[in-house]
């Protein structure tokens, strides 16, 4: 098995360019923290390309995540990196964290999961005691009963609490009218519920998730619809798209509930060479079964549609191309 190399390094040491007579790359991708799934994602891609261009390695360059492989790969610090939706979506209009400062350069190589797949599924959940005890079943009798709920969202910086704060509000709640407001990590907001010291939660995690599983075991849960329009509203804002959790996929609902997913991308700069970019997306088209393999999420998830979905940053002209050829686009 192939080793992962994990480490960050200079920008001069990580140019991306072809070796040889026979195409070969050696390739930096940007990612986040060691362990997660989207290292097991780079871990994925270093097998791809080794299949598809003998020789060739990838590198996952650990970092702080989404929002600044964006800033990195429009700066030509690296030469291609993992976004979520929403932080693709800031990073290429310029707002949030890039207000004003529109990071224009970024193109869509591939999807390493789609919206779809519910890989961040935003999450409104109540301990069943409230929920019961105030009689809220919806938005609209959260709303009702906002001043009796302690709800925690994501941790600044965090834009899964953007995302939380943004379902919450579409539906016409002000954060502000809650009797209170806790921002944490979504490892800490599953011990306060569990805990009984928040009431609810606003979160994006995968469908079915160990900590769902933990909160689900330790307390009643109910979970709340967004709504469509809410939903698609917010959807749109962050690069998402609405999607559901069906009557009966968790214990604790007996209707389909509505609410956003963002998926994750591969991201590059325009000045990519258009043959490089075409290689890299057949590379991954020709090996989809290997890059599944990396995780029995992706297994389950990947498709060569999920892959070539659009997202707010336009195609790559090579990455469209091997789409287009594939009939994918």
């Amino acid at each position: 098995m192939r080793k992962l190399l994990i480490g960050a390094l200079a920008a001069a040491a990580i140019a991306a360019a072809p070796a040889g007579a026979q195409d070969k790359y050696s390739l930096t991708l940007a990612g986040a923290s060691p362990g997660g799934l989207w290292s097991t994602i780079g871990a994925g891609l270093d097998k791809v390309y080794s299949k598809a261009y003998p020789g060739s390695t990838v590198t996952y360059q650990t970092g702080s995540g989404g929002l600044a492989n964006a800033k990195l790969i429009n700066d030509k610090k690296v030469p291609f990196g993992i976004t979520a939706d929403m932080e693709l979506a800031a990073a290429y209009r310029g707002e949030g964290a890039f207000q004003g400062k529109p990071q224009s350069s970024l193109r869509t190589l591939f999807r390493v999961y789609a919206p779809s797949s519910r890989f961040q599924y935003t999450y409104v959940l109540l301990n069943g005691d409230v929920a019961k005890k105030y009689g809220i079943t919806d938005m609209a009798s959260l709303k009702k009963n906002a001043r009796q709920v302690r709800i925690a969202f994501n941790r600044p910086g965090n834009m899964d609490g953007d995302i939380g704060i943004a379902v919450i509000e579409a539906n016409d709640i002000p954060v502000k009218s809650f009797k209170q407001v806790v921002r944490a990590a979504s490892s800490e907001m599953t011990s306060l519920m569990l805990d009984r010291r928040v009431d609810a939660v606003s979160f994006g995690i995968s469908y079915n998730h160990a900590r769902i599983r933990e909160m689900e075991k330790g307390i009643p849960l109910v979970q709340l619809s967004v709504g469509a329009a809410p939903s698609a509203d917010v959807a749109t804002r962050f690069g998402g798209q609405p999607c559901t959790i069906k009557a009966n996929e968790h214990k604790f609902i007996n209707e389909d509930k509505i609410s956003v997913c963002v998926g994750g991308v591969i991201a590059v700069h325009k000045d990519m060479p258009e043959k490089q970019a075409y290689d890299l997306v057949k590379g991954v088209l020709k090996e989809i079964e290997t890059f599944k393999g990396a995780h029995r999420a992706l297994k389950a998830a990947t498709t060569p549609q999920s892959i070539a979905e659009p997202a707010v940053a336009p195609h790559h002209p090579g990455a469209a191309k091997a789409f287009k050829e594939a009939g994918l686009l």
